[in-house]
C-alpha cells in the first residue's frame, strides 16, 4: 500500500519481550506495534478482559461491529489514557474458541469443582468463584508439557485450528465445545502514542486500514481451516463433547452475575461492560431476525 516506504519488522512471541507482557514493552516504547490479548493485563485493568474475550459474550461480527461502530474504541482510548498506547482499529477477531480438553468428560459446571484447569482472564475467575475449580495460568507453550506430566487436569487455548499445531489433540480423550467462555476473541490494533505521533498523516491511514483488513483476512482463513481443524481432533480418536443448553444457559447466568457484580464495585468496568452487553443482546435480536434458524 506505500510502495515499500513503510517497514513493519516483526518479532517472535518472548524475544523483545515476556510472554504476555508486551503491553508493557509497548507503553515503554521497547516495541512501537503489538498483537497481545487484554486479558493479560489485569492488573492494569480491571476490564482488560472486556477487550478481548467475553465470557458468554458477543460471537466475533458482533463484537467486532460494537468496537468499530459503537462504543469500543472510544472507551479503550478512555482506559489508556495514563498510558503512553492507543488503539487503531482490531488487529484480531477470533472465532469462537473450543470449551476444552480433558482426560474425564466434563458435561455438567459441578465436574469442574476442584478441577485443575488451564485458562486465562475472566473466564478463570468465573470457574474458580462460580464453579470451585483450581485455575491455573500457563502461556501456551507451556500447556502440552504440563498436560502430560499431570500439573493440569484439563485446559482450554484457542479454536480448533489453532489448537491442532500445539498437538493438543495428541494429549487428551475428550475435546469440548461449545466455546461458550470465549464466543468471540477480540484483539485491539495497539500502538505506541509517540510512535504513532511521527508517522506521516498518509501512514496512518495506510496502517489503519491494513490492520482492519488483515483482521478480516485472518477470520476467514481461521473459519476455513476449523473445518479441518474438527476433523484433526476426530482423526485422532477424540471424543466430541458438546455441552447441553441447559448446561450453556447456566455459564451464561454465572457470567452475568460475575460481571454485574463487577460493575457495581468500578465505574469504569460499569460503562464498558454495559455498552458491549446491550450491544450484543440489541444486535443478537436484530440478526434472530434477519438471519436463517441455520446461522
Amino acid at each position: 500500500m506505500s510502495g515499500g516506504n513503510f517497514i513493519i519488522e516483526f518479532f517472535p512471541d518472548g524475544s523483545v519481550a515476556p510472554s504476555t507482557k508486551e503491553f508493557d514493552a509497548l507503553d515503554r516504547g521497547i516495541v512501537e506495534i503489538v498483537q497481545t490479548g487484554m486479558h493479560y493485563n489485569m492488573d492494569k485493568f480491571s476490564c482488560g478482559g472486556l477487550y478481548n474475550i467475553i465470557a458468554a459474550g458477543p460471537t466475533p461480527m458482533v463484537y467486532l461491529t460494537w468496537y468499530l461502530q459503537g462504543d469500543g474504541q472510544e472507551l479503550i482510548q478512555e482506559m489508556f489514557a495514563d498510558y503512553n498506547v492507543m488503539g487503531v482499529s482490531v488487529m484480531t477477531i477470533g472465532r469462537a474458541e473450543m470449551f476444552g480438553y480433558s482426560n474425564k468428560p466434563l458435561e455438567s459446571m459441578a465436574d469442574f469443582k476442584g478441577l485443575k484447569f488451564r485458562t486465562a482472564g475472566d473466564w478463570g475467575e468465573i470457574l474458580t468463584e462460580k464453579f470451585g475449580a483450581s485455575v491455573i495460568f500457563l502461556p501456551g507453550g507451556e500447556v502440552y508439557e504440563a498436560m502430560q506430566r499431570g500439573v493440569i487436569d484439563a485446559f482450554e487455548f484457542s479454536s480448533p485450528s489453532v489448537n491442532v499445531p500445539f498437538g493438543f489433540n495428541e494429549i487428551a480423550k475428550y475435546a469440548m465445545f461449545p466455546g461458550i467462555h470465549a464466543p468471540g476473541v477480540l484483539m485491539p490494533g495497539l500502538v505506541n502514542k509517540d510512535a504513532w505521533a511521527k508517522l506521516p498523516d498518509g501512514f496512518k491511514v495506510i496502517l489503519e486500514h491494513a490492520i482492519l483488513a488483515e483482521c478480516l483476512r485472518n477470520h476467514l482463513v481461521e473459519s476455513d481451516q476449523d473445518m479441518w481443524g474438527v476433523e484433526q481432533h476426530k482423526a485422532a480418536g477424540m471424543e466430541i463433547i458438546y455441552l447441553s443448553e441447559a448446561v450453556q444457559k447456566e455459564i451464561e447466568a454465572a457470567a452475568e452475575d460475575f460481571y454485574n457484580k463487577k460493575a457495581e464495585e468500578d465505574a469504569f468496568f460499569a460503562k464498558v461492560w454495559n455498552s458491549v452487553n446491550e450491544y450484543k443482546k440489541a444486535l443478537g435480536e436484530t440478526n434472530k431476525l434477519q438471519y436463517p434458524y441455520y446461522r
